[in-house]
C-alpha cells in the first residue's frame, strides 16, 4: 500500500474511532463541557442522523432497485436496528468498551454466512471467532454493574443487527453511495416512531444542545458515513481485502485511546486482556477472506 493510501486508510480508521467519543457526548452529555446538557434520546439522535443521511443522499435514489425485499432487510440492520442499540449502549457503557464489544459484528457476519450463504469456515476463523467472543465476555460480563452491563449487551445487539444486515447487503445490487441513500430512507421512519412511543423530551434536548449537537450531527453524517465509508470501499476496490481487514482494527484501537484520553474511561483488566483477545480474534477472522461473501460484508466498520 503506498503511503498516501495508507494515510487516507488512517484517517478513515482515526474519524471512526473518535466518532465513539462523539456520540457518546451526543446521547449522553459526557463529557460535561456545555452546562445543562444531559443528551439527546438515543433513538431520536439515531433518527436525526439518517434523516440528515436521506436528505443528503435522496437523490441517488433512483433508479428504484429491482429487488427491494434485500435493500429493506439492509436498511433496517445495518441502519435503524443497529444504530438504535448502538446509541442506547453509548447512553450507557462507555465508548471504549463499547468500540471493543462491536467487533464481533465480524464473527456474527461470519456465523450467518454459514447458516445462510453456505459459507465454510476452517480452523482459523473458528479459532478466531472464538477468540472473538471469548474476548468479548470478558469486557461485558461485570454483574457488579448493571447498568454498564446493560450497555454493553445493547453494543452486542448492534452487532448482531450489523451481521444480519449484511447478509441483506450480498443480495443488494448498488453501489456504496445510492446504498446509503436507501438505509436512511428506511431507517429514519421506525426510529421516529420509536422515540416518539418511548422517549420524551426530545426537541428540548436538541435545543439545550445547540451548534454543538449541529456540529456532532455533521460530523457523523458528512465525516464518518460520507467520507468514511466512502473512501473506505475506494481503497477497498483497490487492494485486497487480506490487506485491509486487520489495519481497519486500528479504529477500535483509536476508540479505545479516544475514550480513555478524552473522558477518562476506566483502564481496568478486563478492558485491556478482553480487548486485545477480541481484536486478535476479529483480525484473524477478517483477515481470511470468505469464499462467498464480498468483502465489504465481512469488514464491518464502527459507524
Amino acid at each position: 500500500m503506498s503511503p498516501r493510501h495508507f494515510a487516507l486508510l488512517f484517517a478513515v480508521c482515526l474519524v471512526w474511532g473518535v466518532n465513539f467519543v462523539v456520540a457518546k457526548w451526543s446521547v449522553s452529555g459526557t463529557p460535561d463541557i456545555l452546562p445543562g446538557f444531559e443528551g439527546v434520546p438515543p433513538l431520536f439522535f439515531a433518527f436525526i442522523r439518517f434523516a440528515l443521511l436521506y436528505a443528503m443522499l435522496a437523490p441517488w435514489l433512483l433508479p428504484v432497485p429491482k429487488k427491494i425485499g434485500p435493500v429493506i432487510g439492509a436498511g433496517l440492520g445495518m441502519g435503524a436496528i443497529q444504530f438504535a442499540l448502538l446509541f442506547v449502549g453509548l447512553h450507557y457503557a462507555t465508548p471504549s468498551s463499547i468500540a471493543i464489544v462491536v467487533q464481533l459484528s465480524v464473527p456474527f457476519t461470519t456465523i450467518l454466512s454459514i447458516m445462510f450463504l453456505k459459507e465454510k469456515v476452517g480452523w482459523v476463523r473458528a479459532s478466531g471467532m472464538g477468540m472473538a467472543f471469548a474476548g468479548a465476555s470478558l469486557v461485558v460480563l461485570k454483574p457488579a454493574e448493571i447498568s454498564f452491563t446493560v450497555g454493553l449487551l445493547a453494543g452486542v445487539g448492534a452487532a448482531m443487527a450489523a451481521a444480519a444486515g449484511s447478509i441483506f447487503v450480498k443480495r443488494v445490487e448498488l453501489t456504496t453511495i445510492p446504498l446509503q441513500a436507501w438505509i436512511g430512507l428506511f431507517s429514519w421512519p421506525p426510529l421516529l416512531i420509536a422515540s416518539l412511543i418511548f422517549e420524551r423530551g426530545q426537541i428540548e434536548a436538541m435545543l439545550a444542545g445547540g451548534w454543538l449537537l449541529i456540529a456532532t450531527l455533521i460530523f457523523t453524517v458528512v465525516v464518518v458515513n460520507i467520507f468514511g465509508h466512502g473512501a473506505f470501499y475506494w481503497l477497498l476496490r483497490r487492494y485486497d481485502a487480506s490487506l485491509i481487514a486487520p489495519m481497519t482494527l486500528m479504529a477500535p484501537l483509536i476508540g479505545v485511546i479516544s475514550g480513555v484520553v478524552l473522558l477518562g474511561d476506566p483502564v481496568s483488566w478486563q478492558l485491556v486482556a478482553g480487548g486485545l483477545i477480541a481484536i486478535a480474534g476479529v483480525a484473524l477472522v477478517a483477515a481470511r477472506r470468505s469464499r462467498t461473501l464480498p468483502p465489504e460484508t465481512v469488514i464491518q466498520k464502527p459507524r
